[in-house]
């Protein structure tokens, strides 16, 4: 309970010095653009970075920097990042610089890593958006979905102080089984977020409108954030907050994102990122140091700018920005998550 509270405290200090000092808290690690799966709602493929991975040494300058510079939490994902060999030894790198660990994966190859990957984590979030052979199925990759449930009771059993949780991407591919996901977590004792999918705006200029198809409208979006409300007030574990569940009921509702303020996106060859303007990198870190960057008065400028888009269906874009905004229900949700074991 100690280390939990002790993260709590440090979270919430990050949060103030990011206000106070306009400085960001979250790392958001793309390690690797490569992946085994082939997610029908996904939208990252293709994307810049993926012929030229960072080397773990640069890695570990850059968590460096990034601690010197105030981040707080380290978010690795892609793509698949058990695809990478030395995701361990990038696991310690940035273990060693203080930062926070979140590895964010589809399961895939988890438990044959588990006693090399484990022991650097302190949040594993896990990919899930159906039940069995169909979830398999959406993800291209078959036993996965036996991997992830596999890989939540080992890290339940063998790891209870880890924090597990389940993220689902909600389109009009699954919506019908959320209660039945919800379902599923609380028998598997972790908390589940849902998020609605988004649609064309990470990959190229050509994919303005990809797989709108499959994205729920504004009736659709206010469906679900009914039926999950009504879950959480059953006592089913969706992590997603009342504050932010009530912005989608009438169809979405228009927020303040504060997430350039908070989070730096990093793509698998250095490359940072601003997520106005997706196709035009901001600095790349093999060239400058991310200290030098941050310190560079147009780039704190440009992260601390109010922005007016509200594009993002992300639950956590939604729920940083209202922890940015001081929010209460927010604030303390970000707490009872980081202290709970």
């Amino acid at each position: 309970m100690y280390g939990h509270l002790l993260r709590s405290v440090r979270l919430v200090g990050g949060l103030v010095a990011g206000r106070v000092l306009g400085r960001p808290m979250v790392l958001s690690h793309l390690v690797t653009a490569r992946c085994p799966c082939r997610c029908e709602t996904c939208l990252w493929r293709g994307l810049s970075g993926e012929e030229e991975e960072l080397t773990v040494a640069e890695i570990a300058r850059v968590y460096r920097d990034a601690a010197r510079c105030g981040l707080r939490v380290n978010s690795i994902w892609g793509g698949e990042p058990l695809i990478r060999r030395d995701l361990p030894a990038i696991l310690q790198a940035s273990r060693d610089a203080g930062l926070w660990n979140v590895l964010i994966a589809s399961g895939y190859r988890f438990h044959e890593r588990f006693e090399e990957v484990v022991p650097q984590l302190d949040v594993a979030i896990f990919s899930l958006d159906h039940l069995g052979e169909r979830h398999d199925a959406m993800r291209g990759q078959p036993g996965l979905f036996d991997a992830v449930c596999t890989a939540i009771r080992r890290m339940r059993s063998e790891v209870p102080e880890k924090r597990v949780f389940i993220n689902t991407v909600v389109s009009r591919l699954n919506v019908d089984i959320v209660p039945r996901l919800a379902r599923l977590a609380r028998e598997l004792g972790t908390p589940i977020y849902f998020n609605p999918m988004e649609t064309g705006m990470l990959g190229g200029p050509e994919s303005a409108t990809a797989k709108e198809d499959l994205a729920l409208d504004d009736a659709g979006l206010s469906e679900l954030a009914r039926r999950l409300i009504v879950l959480k007030g059953r006592g089913y574990p969706v992590a997603n907050s009342y504050t932010l569940l009530r912005g989608f009921l009438g169809g979405k509702q228009p927020y303040r994102c504060h997430a350039r303020k908070v989070f730096l996106e990093l793509r698998p060859n250095g490359d940072l990122m601003d997520c106005l303007d997706r196709f035009r990198p901001v600095a790349n870190v093999r060239e400058t140091p991310l200290a030098e960057v941050l310190c560079r008065r147009e780039i704190r400028r440009l992260r601390l700018k109010d922005v007016g888009c509200h594009f993002c269906n992300n639950a956590n874009v939604i729920e940083t920005s209202n922890v940015w905004a001081l929010r209460p229900e927010s604030v303390c949700a970000l707490i009872r998550r980081s202290i709970a074991g």
